[in-house]
């Protein structure tokens, strides 16, 4: 049997995963199910790694190959030669799997070299999100070509679907799935403690000055889980507003649903979003969800029923929502139960992987 060959993000590794501690998530949700369809994976990295920093599961070590530069190289040097650095690898793959449209590139270049057949997700729309200029232009023409070419690609929500198939030949509605093993409720009651969440990078994208001030009006608390380029900036506004802010920096997989047990609200701010596995994981440990009204949440929050929609550009409509399901138990109740319904019926993790994997069997060589 030949192995799928795994390609992630332009730039990207177990390590950057492990940044915002999503690295489990790969190795257990996709790595394992994948190894035991294929007897065998081959994941290119463009980072200086290996399988053994992250797994001592010699099950996988047996089966999980992970091919790695030597020494940090630029990401577009080690995009444009994976296919002669690796080009036996590449050539054994069945089929690649790639995890971004923003990983395309080495896939393209061993269809053409090769043959080899790849299957892309397209998570959010990466030349739409970019700045105006040149960049803009070759990002638009990579997502372009990288659906063009693929065998399938894999969409994240309805509206992706649509675009992708302005161009793609076949397109697939898999959207992005949580374990609901690891999170699931806890079964003890909430403090009611005011205590509220965020989960995820801290950049300006995410839109997290707004959540800091309307916490602030709120007079409630605010934990920050994760990393980012915003953390001083959010910093300096907590302490002119008189926030109480708390940074929790990186909490990895296994750990974060103890981390929503403990809060009352989870808030999720940004001004745009693809279909965000944050929000999957709050809903499934039963936590009630305010959410930005985008696109990429309102596939997962329908406004009063499995969580609260509110204008990103609003501070004050952000504040109203979090006072209404703080001091309303009942409210709090009913959209937590309701998430964590939504999310146990259409995106358990185990049976997306198992659709996706039929996926990329039918398209496979051989």
């Amino acid at each position: 049997m030949s192995p799928v060959g795994f390609l992630p993000a332009l730039g990207s590794g177990l390590r950057a995963l492990a940044e915002t501690g999503q690295q489990s998530r790969l190795v257990e949700g996709y790595m394992r199910p994948y190894a035991e369809a294929f007897g065998e994976v081959l994941y290119f990295s463009y980072l200086p790694e290996s399988l053994e920093e992250f797994t001592s599961d010699r099950w996988l070590l047996d089966r999980v190959r992970v091919l790695a530069p030597p020494q940090p190289v630029s990401r577009a040097r080690r995009a444009w030669m994976m296919t002669r650095t690796h080009a036996a690898e590449l050539r054994r793959c069945d089929v690649l799997r790639v995890f971004q449209i923003t990983g395309v590139i080495p896939a393209l270049r061993a269809k053409a070299r090769f043959g080899t057949p790849y299957v892309t997700t397209y998570g959010f729309w990466y030349a739409q999100l970019s700045k105006r200029g040149p960049k803009r232009w070759i990002k638009r023409e990579v997502e372009r070509r990288g659906l063009r070419e693929a065998a399938a690609v894999i969409a994240t929500t309805e509206e992706l679907r649509a675009r992708a198939a302005e161009v793609a030949a076949r397109v697939e509605l898999i959207p992005n799935g949580v374990d609901l093993r690891l999170f699931r409720p806890s079964g003890v009651e909430r403090s009611r403690g005011r205590q509220i969440l965020y989960v995820g990078r801290l950049s300006p994208e995410k839109n997290l000055p707004t959540v800091v001030e309307a916490t602030a009006s709120a007079g409630v608390s605010l934990r920050l889980a994760g990393g980012g380029p915003e953390r001083e900036r959010l910093a300096a506004q907590a302490r002119a507003l008189g926030a109480k802010v708390e940074f929790l920096e990186v909490v990895e997989q296994a750990k974060l649903p103890a981390v929503y047990a403990s809060s009352d609200v989870f808030v999720l701010a940004s001004f745009t979003e693809g279909h965000p596995k944050v929000l999957l994981e709050a809903m499934a440990c039963g936590l009630p969800c305010v959410a930005s009204d985008c696109a990429g949440n309102r596939s997962l929050v329908t406004d009063g029923e499995t969580g609260l929609l509110f204008d990103p550009h609003r501070p004050e409509e952000l504040t109203e929502r979090l006072r209404r399901v703080l001091n309303d138990p009942g409210l709090a109740a009913r959209l937590g139960k309701a998430g964590r319904a939504l999310v146990a019926e259409r995106y358990d993790l185990g049976a997306l992987v198992q659709r996706e994997i039929a996926l990329v069997r039918s398209v496979a060589r051989g």
